[in-house]
């Protein structure tokens, strides 16, 4: 048995057809719609009744619908009743809102509009509300009549929750603008107690943690080199607040005259010395004060070993054109290899730990321990001369 639907001829919307309905008619239609890259299908079920039935058949009824306010919704309910005889009988089908006594009819945004097929036996309506308001929300009611018998659907209309989003998570400007406060104050706090008390924290965590230098056979943590005209701060100034302050053990040496013996002079002193200090003034180069000797009075002593601190007493030459020599050196090159400390007079605080900051590390010690180092000391050196 095979169903006796034909494909309407003068429809170009494959509308099936059939001018007479039959049992072999029921079963389920599918209506395919494709492209190249899409494919849409939807299947009908037919039901071919022996007769028809006594009750409505709902065939469609829209579902529950949410909408946001202003705009427009449009509701559909539609069942199959059957042909009526009766001169004076005739289906019906009309929207009501449930627990209202809104009529639904003849207003300015509210419509009902009917539809039929097959000859008025099935019966449908549209109800279409336009600019919807908070009054239309709730449940409608579709009633569908025929002679004698009366059948219900519902639908609910609610109203849709919008997100906002163009804001929905606003920047904390405020919050923002207090952090950058508190980030600003601190910085600055940080950054003026790093003048007031940096340096002196950084030559305490130098002495409390650095590596010291204790055990490399060295006698002295500073040999203090100066020419004649600069004794005085030598052996007056830089050797007594080493020693007496700083616990630092010091020795100070007059430069040779000639700069080329400098090397084989201090050779011996500085191999028992951890840092060399050299007082530069113009002095010590005898007024040749120019890039080149300034360069070779320098190299001879970063080639002595020990590091070298140059306290300068006066700004260092500059040659405009200053030409390599053949090492490729100039006389800028070797400043990068020392501590360049410029003279003060007198020294203030602030010079001195500039100057413990290049020293070796140097460990806090009791002061009779010192006592007793000193002591010790001088009696050595008394044995020495004896």
């Amino acid at each position: 048995m095979s169903s006796q639907m034909i494909l309407y001829p003068k429809d170009a919307n494959q509308t099936v057809y059939t001018p007479s309905v039959s049992e072999n008619d029921a079963g389920n239609y599918t209506c395919v719609l494709r492209n190249d890259t899409v494919v849409h299908s939807h299947t009908i079920i037919l039901n071919v009744l022996a007769k028809v039935p006594d009750e409505p058949k709902i065939t469609y009824i829209s579902g529950d619908v949410e909408v946001a306010r202003g705009e427009n919704i449009r509701l559909f309910c539609e069942a199959f009743l059957g042909r009526i005889d009766l001169p004076d009988a005739h289906n019906e089908a009309k929207w009501s809102k449930k627990n209202s006594n809104r009529t639904l009819l003849n207003e300015k945004r509210v419509r009902q509009m009917n539809a039929t097929r097959e000859n008025d036996q099935t019966f449908g309506t549209y109800l279409i509300i336009n600019n919807i308001q908070p009054e239309d929300f709730g449940v409608y009611v579709c009633t569908v009549k025929k002679p004698g018998i009366i059948k219900n659907w519902t639908v609910t209309v609610q109203e849709k929750v919008i997100v906002e989003y163009l804001h929905c998570n606003p920047f904390p400007t405020e919050k923002m603008l207090v952090i950058l406060t508190a980030v600003a104050l601190l910085c600055f706090a940080v950054f003026v107690l790093n003048l007031r008390y940096g340096l002196d924290m950084r030559v305490r965590y130098k002495n409390a943690f650095g590596v010291l230098e204790d055990d490399d056979g060295k006698v002295n943590d500073a040999l203090i080199l100066y020419c004649g005209k600069d004794e005085n701060i030598a052996s007056s100034v830089l050797a007594p607040r080493l020693e007496t302050i700083y616990n630092y053990r010091t020795e100070c040496k007059e430069l040779p005259s000639a700069i080329e013996t400098w090397a084989a002079e201090l050779h011996k002193s500085s191999e028992r010395s951890r840092r060399l200090l050299l007082i530069l003034s113009p002095n010590t180069l005898h007024g040749s004060w120019d890039t080149t000797n300034v360069y070779k009075a320098l190299k001879f002593l970063v080639s002595l070993g020990p590091p070298l601190i140059c306290i300068t007493k006066e700004k260092l030459p500059v040659a405009i054109n200053e030409v390599k020599n053949s090492q490729g050196e100039t006389l800028k090159s070797v400043l990068n290899m020392i501590n360049l400390i410029d003279w003060i007079d007198p020294p203030s605080e602030k010079w001195w730990l500039n100057l413990c900051l290049e020293l070796p590390a140097k460990r806090q010690i009791r002061v009779s321990e010192q006592r007793l180092s000193r002591s010790i000391n001088r009696q050595e050196s008394l044995d020495n001369l004896v």
